[in-house]
């Protein structure tokens, strides 16, 4: 009777798969931003089972690489096109590095480098300092 079978009727080991993905909702639902677990129980399993298909593992790294990449775009084009300071402010810190306190790099709580001059190489002819000794003539 097993030689009588097509490759296709015989039985497999191990237990038949249940389910049919909709790969398409998936990556749908992935671009949202929606959980493993929401995306299971749309789906109609269990969260393990999601985990346990390379294919829905894939659909839905692209499903999120997807939505971060329009969510960027639309902050982008609200923050450049809207003049929307809040956005803009948000992408300078995040993108830029930039902080509240204007400080950029880590050496923020370094001291400015300060050269103090001597007096003998100050220039004579500058009007804007006097010498103790002409004030007093």
């Amino acid at each position: 009777m097993s030689d009588t079978q097509s490759p296709e009727e015989k039985k497999q080991p191990g237990r038949p798969k249940v389910h049919n993905f909709d790969y398409d909702q998936i990556f749908r639902m992935a671009e949202l931003m929606c959980t493993r677990r929401e995306i299971a129980h749309i789906v109609g399993c269990h969260e393990d089972t999601v985990k346990r298909d390379k294919k829905a593992q894939q659909v839905i790294e692209l499903g999120y690489a997807n939505g971060k990449l329009k969510l960027r775009r639309s902050m982008m084009r609200n923050a450049c096109e809207n003049n929307s300071a809040p956005v803009q402010i948000f992408l300078a810190k995040n993108l830029l590095g930039m902080s509240d306190n204007g400080m950029i790099d880590s050496d923020a709580s370094q001291p400015l480098p300060w050269n103090e001059a001597k007096p003998e190489e100050t220039d004579a002819t500058d009007s804007t300092t006097t010498d103790d000794s002409e004030q007093q003539q």
